[in-house]
């Protein structure tokens, strides 16, 4: 991400599943025009229809999944400095979507009118970065939908996610509380008395991830919170993470951030705080 606001829109006849698994440190609001998609996020699937909305939060592991009819959404990106001007209780209110338990708001005919004709404004916008006060103009839509959507989301139902095979959950839980260990597919599997085969095609149609996908991805995830407060070497936070080999780290760690750590981590320090 570039700026510290951005919005795309796109649409597909087909839904394929989203290439890599995912996470990142600002917000997404994704937004279905039409269509349906499944969306894993953070251990759970949903199943998300037309005129509902998606809100992923800083570090959320998220993938889309195949499956459905095709697609037309709009996403939209934004990090803390975007709305670095207003005051803890103001920012509790506005990102508390993103905080709750469900993850997926629908909405009704009406409201799904508001919330498009906010984001119409934003693309209309952004295809001409020559115009001035652009960017307040962002920040007063992007402020309208999260009070729009927060208020609404203290007295609506949100999507309850799909429920996961109780055999995989436990299986994830383990994974999430354990992963700086040498985790492999066969010592998983041998654990919860699974033949390996069985256990990578169910954990890959159960969450979108190969494992050792998954299990790098939390293992990086808590690697860059490391270089973001810690100021321990780039070798100890890899072994605290579940790496014995430096190389190996560097590579995963490129592969999962497009950067090395060295390089994220003087990029981190050099982003002023606000």
């Amino acid at each position: 991400m570039k700026t510290d606001f951005e919005i795309h829109f796109a649409k597909q006849a087909e839904n394929p599943a989203m290439d890599m698994y995912h996470y990142h440190d600002f917000y997404e609001i994704y937004y279905l025009f039409g269509g349906e998609r499944f969306y894993y996020l953070e251990n759970h699937i949903y199943h998300v229809a037309k005129g509902s909305v998606v809100f992923v939060n800083k570090n959320d592991i998220h993938k889309t999944l195949e499956g459905g009819a095709g697609h037309d959404r709009a996403v939209l990106y934004f990090t803390d400095r975007f709305l670095g001007r207003f005051t803890d209780e103001q920012l509790k209110l506005l990102l508390s979507p993103f905080r709750s338990s469900g993850k997926v708001m629908p909405f009704n005919n009406q409201q799904q009118s508001y919330i498009e004709n906010l984001l119409f404004q934003m693309k209309k916008e952004y295809a001409d970065s020559s115009l001035p006060g652009r960017s307040l103009f962002f920040e007063s839509l992007l402020v309208q939908l999260l009070l729009f959507t927060s208020r609404i989301s203290m007295e609506a139902e949100q999507i309850a996610p799909k429920p996961m095979d109780g055999k995989m959950s436990e299986i994830i839980g383990y994974c999430n509380e354990n992963y700086v260990k040498p985790l492999t597919l066969e010592s998983v599997s041998s654990r919860f008395f699974i033949s390996p085969y069985y256990f990578s095609r169910l954990f890959k149609r159960s969450t979108g991830f190969h494992f050792p996908e998954y299990i790098n991805t939390l293992r990086i995830r808590e690697a860059q919170r490391l270089l973001r407060e810690d100021d321990g070497k780039i070798i100890q936070i890899a072994e605290r993470v579940g790496y014995s080999n430096i190389t190996h780290f560097n590579r995963t760690f490129k592969q999962v951030t497009g950067m090395a750590p060295l390089t994220y981590k003087k990029m981190i320090r050099s982003v002023p705080k606000t």
